[in-house]
Order: C-alpha cells, then sequence, then structure tokens
C-alpha cells in the first residue's frame, strides 16, 4: 500500500510539474513563449510571466518522458 501511495504521488507531481501545451517556440522569441501573454519586456529578453521555463534557459526542450518515466 506504501509503494502505491508513492507511485500515486510521484505521478500527481509529475503532472502538475509539466508544462501545458501554451508555450511554443516562435521565430525570432529567445524563449518558448505564450503566444497570448501581454509581454513587457523584448521578444530577445526573458519574460517571466510569458515564457517557459521559469528560470529562463533559452531554447529549452524538456526530455521525452517515457510509460517508466525513465
Amino acid at each position: 500500500m506504501r509503494a502505491l501511495s508513492s507511485a500515486l504521488t510521484l505521478c500527481i507531481a509529475i503532472a502538475f510539474c509539466t508544462p501545458s501545451a501554451i508555450y511554443v517556440s516562435l521565430p525570432g522569441y529567445a524563449f518558448k513563449t505564450n503566444p497570448k501573454c501581454q509581454r513587457h519586456v523584448p521578444k530577445t529578453q526573458f519574460d517571466i510571466r510569458c515564457d517557459w521555463p521559469r528560470l529562463g534557459f533559452k531554447d529549452f526542450t524538456p526530455p521525452l518522458v517515457t510509460v517508466l518515466g525513465i
């Protein structure tokens, strides 16, 4: 039962930590961005409200997650 609870908690954490599909790569933008967001900085700079990941890694691509998460 403890292993099932741990696995369920891990799955929920992964589900909430993955980005939604609103962040896309656009030509001329340095970071993956939400095209519907009102930017406050130029598109070549990181905007914490509109860009992802929140730390601002340029050209970031999240790793692929397989069935087991490995």
